[in-house]
């Protein structure tokens, strides 16, 4: 009777064994199919979070470029004012090619510059444009236009690029 008992309790286990390990592959199927439904609601565009605010930035980096170009201008207005120059243009007239050069062009003030105006300059992105503008800052402009290779990264030969259109 003992051997009998102690045999039923055996299959009760084996059997409990198998609905434990039954049991533990839906638990693990489940949690991949959730886990597959949240990565392809990532990648899908309703939802992804931070959609509009990667949408939001690019209007506002736009923004900041045109506030950029709008400070270049009037800075060469100002600059301009009581002067009579002839800006640069060029453009397609009829297929034909057009360019009208200029008797004095403006350089650029690398101590009133804004980024979008020294980014402009050969050799300087705006990664230096911006070790341009923190230089000045720290150090309360610049003394000539040679100081400008104190800037990490820019050296002689990037200075020859540009030193031409730039002054104090």
């Amino acid at each position: 009777m003992k051997e009998k008992a102690l045999k039923n309790k055996t299959v009760a286990l084996e059997n409990w064994k198998y609905v434990i390990l039954a049991a533990l592959a839906v638990v693990i199927l489940a949690g991949s199919a959730v886990l597959f439904w949240q990565i392809e609601k990532q990648n899908s565009p309703q939802g992804d979070a931070f959609a509009g605010a990667r949408e939001l930035q690019a209007q506002v980096d736009e923004l900041n470029k045109k506030i950029d170009d709008l400070n270049r201008a009037l800075e060469e207005a100002k600059s301009q004012s009581g002067q009579t120059t002839v800006k640069t243009t060029t453009g397609k007239v009829a297929g034909a090619s057009t360019s009208n050069s200029s008797a004095n062009q403006s350089k650029i003030n690398i101590n009133t510059a804004s980024l979008s105006q020294l980014d402009s300059l050969p050799g300087i992105g705006p990664t230096y444009a911006q070790r341009i503008i923190d230089y000045r800052e720290a150090n309360g402009g610049f003394q000539s236009i040679e100081e400008i290779k104190n800037i990490k990264g820019i050296g002689d030969k990037t200075f020859e690029k540009f030193k031409d259109q730039i002054t104090i």
